[in-house]
């Protein structure tokens, strides 16, 4: 098991508006965690450190609440508006030594179970419509051969139903021997309503299921709830 020490990065995530991607970048991490309370503890101190108070974005930690048989009890994902951005949180980080404490606290709480990296291809629905202050997510994990029919077969569907929920796609760069190239988030104000809202359920599914059949397959799930947001 490959410890956080070599691989958890910035901490820098915040739910965003359909407007608001370019180039937008993310990094996820899954977490088995032994001390939930050190977690919290340690993304706390730093987040109020110099080194964290230069993020421009917000942290957000995430219990997994259905995950397969993965071992990962907790979910981190980290977005930089741009790759600008990511190459000088690397570099503010590198010489930090709140960072350093951070790490060395993280790595008492928990092991690293697997890390991802990609880009943030576009966002539907609308943030007006998540309310709740623990909202709950659903991933899609998938290998998707025709990026652009699948694209804009699901910004049709998600149009539809602009009134459920947000959601975003995202394209997968690197995750190690997973064959995932795109993953679906749908956010919702809970888990009931996650459950009572599911893709099947909404306009124009059939459609959509029937149009990237073909094209995309779906390899993984997994339902998380956020546990605090700085």
């Amino acid at each position: 098991m490959r410890n956080i020490i070599n691989c958890i990065t910035v901490l820098v995530s915040f739910m965003f508006s359909q407007l608001s991607f370019g180039q937008a970048m993310f990094q996820g991490y899954d977490l088995a965690v032994t001390n939930p309370a050190g977690v919290l503890a340690a993304m706390d101190k730093f987040m109020a450190s110099p080194t964290g108070q230069a993020f421009t974005g917000n942290v957000r930690l995430y219990q997994y609440i259905a995950n397969g048989e993965s071992e990962a009890t907790h979910n981190i994902v980290t977005v930089h508006n741009s790759a600008q951005e990511l190459d000088q949180a690397f570099a503010r980080n590198a010489i930090s030594s709140d960072w350093a404490t951070f790490i060395q606290e993280m790595n008492e709480a928990g092991t690293l179970v697997n890390s991802n990296i990609g880009e943030i291809l576009f966002a539907g629905g609308s943030a007006d419509n998540i309310t709740s202050a623990n909202w709950a997510g659903m991933y899609y994990f998938m290998s998707v051969s025709d990026p652009g029919t699948y694209a804009q077969a699901l910004a049709s569907f998600i149009d539809q139903n602009s009134d459920v929920g947000q959601s975003f796609l995202s394209s997968s760069v690197a995750d190690g021997e997973n064959p995932t190239t795109h993953i679906v988030v749908n956010w919702a104000n809970s888990v009931g309503e996650l459950l009572t809202n599911q893709p099947q359920s909404q306009d124009g599914w059939e459609a959509y299921a029937s149009s990237v059949r073909d094209i995309r397959t779906v390899e993984g799930t997994a339902m998380v709830q956020l546990l605090k947001s700085w």
